[in-house]
């Protein structure tokens, strides 16, 4: 699912075509829930298309609070930027959950890139999603009203539809509300109150902290897309 925070990904999108391209040269490897797949600063490394579980990139702030930038899930490849432009990783990579993944560390990358080409025209592909994305999360920072960006960020973290029509589609807030809250660009109780507006309307269910049952996608997508509740 990728990834801003609120992920983003595409059916058999550029990051499919480069899990593809790389296969050949990745290797399993699990990272248990909390530990850190890098850090900031950091110039070593691993490219990650993510199999199970969710990672999220965060920076700290001067005041040493986590601010997430982006949230990955299964499907997407990530942690390359530093392999092309030979710079450190400009934030911390962190297991949400337990996660499986393939990884290709930095040093068996860059003669895969010698001996196949095409490897990194998948991976000028993948950053030019990510640019994209970038933008896309400009927008919505820049969007008037706090429900949009709220039901916004819902959508992107909407589970893929894998089970029948008529299962109930059950989204997890992947992050704490504060961060959450940072990422969109909106304050703690802002997020609470457009959360309690989506459950009054019978748009979301409360399941438990930071758990929804999603009772109407369309008129979540609307909301989206909207200065106020439809």
């Amino acid at each position: 699912m990728p990834t801003t925070p609120l992920p983003a990904g595409a059916p058999r999108d550029v990051a499919a075509q480069a899990r593809d391209l790389l296969a050949a040269h990745l290797r399993p490897r699990r990272f248990p829930a909390g530990s850190l797949l890098w850090r900031e600063g950091e110039t070593s490394g691993v490219l990650v298309a993510l199999d199970s579980g969710r990672v999220k990139i965060y920076r700290l702030s001067p005041e040493g609070r986590a601010v997430t930038v982006f949230l990955f899930g299964p499907g997407d490849v990530f942690g390359f930027l530093p392999f092309l432009d030979g710079r450190p990783y400009p934030a911390y990579a962190q297991a949400l959950e337990d996660v499986e993944a393939r990884v290709l560390p930095r040093e068996d990358l860059l003669p895969a890139l010698r001996r196949d080409p095409s490897l990194a025209l998948a991976l000028l592909g993948l950053l030019g999603r990510r640019l994209r994305e970038a933008m896309e999360h400009i927008e919505r920072l820049s969007t008037p009203g706090v429900l949009p960006r709220v039901a916004a960020a819902l959508v992107a973290l909407l589970p893929a539809r894998d089970e029948p029509a008529a299962a109930p589609r059950i989204l997890r807030l992947p992050v704490s509300g504060a961060e959450m809250a940072a990422a969109i660009g909106i304050t703690p109780e802002s997020l609470s109150r457009s959360l309690t507006r989506l459950v009054e309307a019978r748009v979301l269910h409360r399941l438990g902290r930071g758990r929804f049952q999603v009772l109407d996608v369309d008129r979540l997508g609307e909301a989206a897309r909207a200065a106020e509740m439809p």
